[in-house]
């Protein structure tokens, strides 16, 4: 008798210690991913990608400062590539008439 209650303290204690350990591992990866996503967000942001083939890429990266920077990916080494600003916007036809 006495050692059936022993064996049931022991199976409990063991269950309340998996428990726990259990819940602390849940608790840990979900404040764990969020702790993630937003310092990933902050520091850099992918804006698109294109491939030109299964082992070259261009990636246009959007940095702090609202800075964008383009970045190709080869197998052998990655290389920050100049951006040009776009042209600015022709005027139309009858813009120009106006301002004449």
């Amino acid at each position: 008798m006495e050692s059936g209650l022993l064996l049931l303290k022991t199976a409990g204690a063991l269950a309340l210690v998996l428990g726990l350990f259990f819940a602390f591992i849940y608790v840990l990866r979900r404040w764990g991913n969020l702790a993630k996503k937003t310092a990933s967000q902050t520091m850099m942001e992918i804006l698109s990608k294109h491939s030109f083939g299964p082992r070259h890429h261009l990636i246009l990266v959007k940095v702090p400062g609202e800075r964008k920077v383009l970045v190709g990916i080869s197998p052998q080494n990655m290389s920050l590539l100049p951006l040009h600003a776009p042209p600015p916007d022709r005027n139309s036809s009858d813009d120009v008439i106006e301002n004449v």
